[in-house]
């Protein structure tokens, strides 16, 4: 069965179009990657079909190391600012982590700054999300995290140490399909187009792709979609998944920081 990513997120935005703040979400993007751009344009729509100001600051590749810390660290700082992102990928000269933990805890809504708070990752709760429309048990089951990168395998791989019985974290360069097999939960962010194919898979298993990657002017996944949904008993397409889900937990984390 497909999971409608679209549908799971109109409901939680649904849900926040009666709060009100005077608050910004203040992003900041370095450069003119385009990619970037355009998925800081869909988080404006959003925004603005919650009445909620969207700021963009776009910063010049030619700050330095500490330029760019500092620039993140008075934005976070002021007063109007109610939640700030940087836009991931930062060009390569930069380090990213403390660029990201010059965002003040209370304004983390993609909670990569390094610190605890009482929010949940976007990409983690996209994936409780899913799994509770779908009344997925985690207890006692197997499973596997392909791409443990920072925005999202990393953070699920660690939600789901906790509830799962077993969990097999694999780099993209490691995606053996005797291990992949092994999944009753297989979620996939390696950011390499149809790397999961049906051959991985085994019967009835629930896929989460959060890969995406723009081929012939086309958004593909990292699951090839046609091949495995008729193996795995849920899941998510791309686009349609994982993605608007993730946007919706974004800003439901806003609201939660700004009350």
């Amino acid at each position: 069965m497909i999971i409608n990513g679209n549908i799971l997120a109109e409901k939680i935005l649904d849900k926040l179009k009666d709060k009100k703040t005077s608050k910004e979400f203040v992003a900041i993007l370095v450069g003119d990657d385009p990619a970037s751009l355009s998925f800081l344009k869909q988080k404006e729509k959003v925004a603005e079909s919650l009445g909620v100001i969207f700021r963009l600051e776009i910063l010049s590749e030619e700050l330095s190391q500490a330029e760019l810390e500092s620039r993140v660290r008075s934005i976070s700082q002021e007063e109007k600012t109610g939640a700030l992102i940087v836009q991931l990928p930062l060009p390569k000269k930069y380090n990213k982590v403390p660029v990201l933990n010059a965002i003040g805890i209370r304004k983390d809504v993609d909670v990569l700054n390094g610190e605890t708070t009482s929010i949940l990752p976007p990409s983690v709760g996209a994936l409780e999300e899913i799994l509770q429309s779908i009344n997925f048990n985690t207890e006692g089951k197997t499973a596997v995290v392909i791409g443990p990168g920072m925005l999202i395998g990393e953070p699920v791989a660690k939600y789901l140490m906790k509830c799962t019985k077993k969990l097999l974290i694999l780099n993209k360069g490691a995606v053996d399909k005797e291990s992949v097999q092994e999944g009753d939960l297989v979620v996939v962010s390696a950011g390499v187009p149809r790397l999961v194919t049906s051959e991985h898979i085994k019967e009835g298993a629930v896929v989460i792709d959060y890969g995406y990657k723009r081929e012939n002017g086309k958004l593909t996944g990292d699951v090839d979609f046609e091949e495995v949904k008729e193996i795995a008993s849920f899941i998510t397409p791309t686009p349609g998944g994982t993605g608007p889900l993730v946007v919706a937990k974004l800003f439901e984390n806003f609201f939660k920081l700004v009350d």
